[in-house]
Protein backbone atom coordinates (compact mmCIF):
# COMPACT_ATOMS: atom_id res chain seq x y z
CA UNK A 1 0.00 0.00 0.00
CA UNK A 2 2.86 2.59 0.65
CA UNK A 3 4.18 1.52 -1.98
CA UNK A 4 1.28 2.48 -4.50
CA UNK A 5 0.83 5.57 -2.14
CA UNK A 6 4.46 6.52 -3.03
CA UNK A 7 3.66 6.00 -6.90
CA UNK A 8 0.69 8.11 -6.65
CA UNK A 9 2.87 11.22 -4.80
CA UNK A 10 5.20 10.82 -7.47
CA UNK A 11 2.92 10.69 -10.25
CA UNK A 12 0.87 14.10 -8.28
CA UNK A 13 4.43 15.95 -8.36
CA UNK A 14 5.49 15.37 -11.84
CA UNK A 15 1.85 16.22 -13.18
CA UNK A 16 2.43 19.73 -10.86
CA UNK A 17 5.90 20.30 -11.94
CA UNK A 18 4.58 20.07 -16.02
CA UNK A 19 1.51 22.52 -15.01
CA UNK A 20 4.06 25.24 -13.76
CA UNK A 21 4.89 27.44 -16.16
CA UNK A 22 8.03 28.10 -17.76
CA UNK A 23 10.31 30.52 -17.42
CA UNK A 24 10.07 31.68 -21.07
CA UNK A 25 6.42 31.74 -20.67
CA UNK A 26 6.87 34.13 -17.89
CA UNK A 27 5.17 38.11 -19.12
CA UNK A 28 8.57 40.35 -20.56
CA UNK A 29 9.23 43.77 -18.47
CA UNK A 30 7.94 46.49 -20.68
CA UNK A 31 9.98 49.73 -21.01
CA UNK A 32 7.41 52.90 -22.00
CA UNK A 33 9.67 55.64 -23.67
CA UNK A 34 8.84 59.17 -23.70
CA UNK A 35 7.29 58.87 -27.04
CA UNK A 36 5.32 55.74 -26.11
CA UNK A 37 6.47 53.40 -28.06
CA UNK A 38 7.17 50.33 -26.01
CA UNK A 39 9.91 47.76 -25.70
CA UNK A 40 9.69 44.39 -23.95
CA UNK A 41 12.65 42.91 -22.33
CA UNK A 42 13.73 39.57 -19.99
CA UNK A 43 16.89 40.11 -19.23
CA UNK A 44 18.09 43.41 -17.91
CA UNK A 45 20.13 45.38 -15.35
CA UNK A 46 19.66 48.82 -13.89
CA UNK A 47 23.28 50.51 -13.28
CA UNK A 48 24.38 54.24 -13.36
CA UNK A 49 20.99 55.77 -14.98
CA UNK A 50 21.08 53.55 -17.51
CA UNK A 51 18.88 50.25 -18.15
CA UNK A 52 21.27 47.16 -19.53
CA UNK A 53 19.29 45.27 -21.89
CA UNK A 54 20.88 41.32 -22.44
CA UNK A 55 20.31 39.66 -25.41
CA UNK A 56 22.39 36.35 -26.62
CA UNK A 57 24.34 38.60 -29.00
CA UNK A 58 24.98 41.86 -27.46
CA UNK A 59 24.04 44.10 -24.90
CA UNK A 60 22.33 47.18 -25.07
CA UNK A 61 22.15 50.56 -22.72
CA UNK A 62 18.83 53.09 -22.78
CA UNK A 63 19.33 55.83 -20.50
CA UNK A 64 16.55 56.15 -18.05
CA UNK A 65 15.85 59.73 -19.15
CA UNK A 66 14.84 58.19 -22.06
CA UNK A 67 11.88 56.24 -19.98
CA UNK A 68 8.54 57.48 -18.99
CA UNK A 69 8.90 56.02 -15.41
CA UNK A 70 5.71 56.10 -13.88
CA UNK A 71 4.28 54.50 -17.45
CA UNK A 72 6.74 51.73 -17.41
CA UNK A 73 5.78 51.02 -13.90
CA UNK A 74 2.14 51.05 -14.42
CA UNK A 75 2.13 48.64 -17.30
CA UNK A 76 4.42 46.01 -15.83
CA UNK A 77 1.76 46.60 -12.61
CA UNK A 78 -0.91 45.92 -14.92
CA UNK A 79 1.27 42.85 -16.08
CA UNK A 80 1.88 41.49 -12.65
CA UNK A 81 5.74 42.47 -13.10
CA UNK A 82 7.40 43.98 -10.99
CA UNK A 83 9.78 46.77 -12.55
CA UNK A 84 11.55 49.17 -9.69
CA UNK A 85 14.07 51.80 -10.01
CA UNK A 86 16.65 51.87 -7.53
CA UNK A 87 17.22 54.67 -4.94
CA UNK A 88 20.17 57.02 -6.37
CA UNK A 89 22.02 55.82 -2.65
CA UNK A 90 21.87 52.28 -4.64
CA UNK A 91 23.90 51.44 -7.65
CA UNK A 92 23.24 48.65 -9.36
CA UNK A 93 20.20 46.21 -9.46
CA UNK A 94 19.65 42.71 -11.75
CA UNK A 95 16.92 41.52 -13.13
CA UNK A 96 16.60 37.63 -15.13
Amino acid sequence: MQSLSGKIDRLQADVEARNQPKASEEPKTALVFRDQHVEEVRNYAISGGMVWVFREQAAKKIPLAQLDIPATVKMNDDRGVDFQVPEPSLQIMIVR
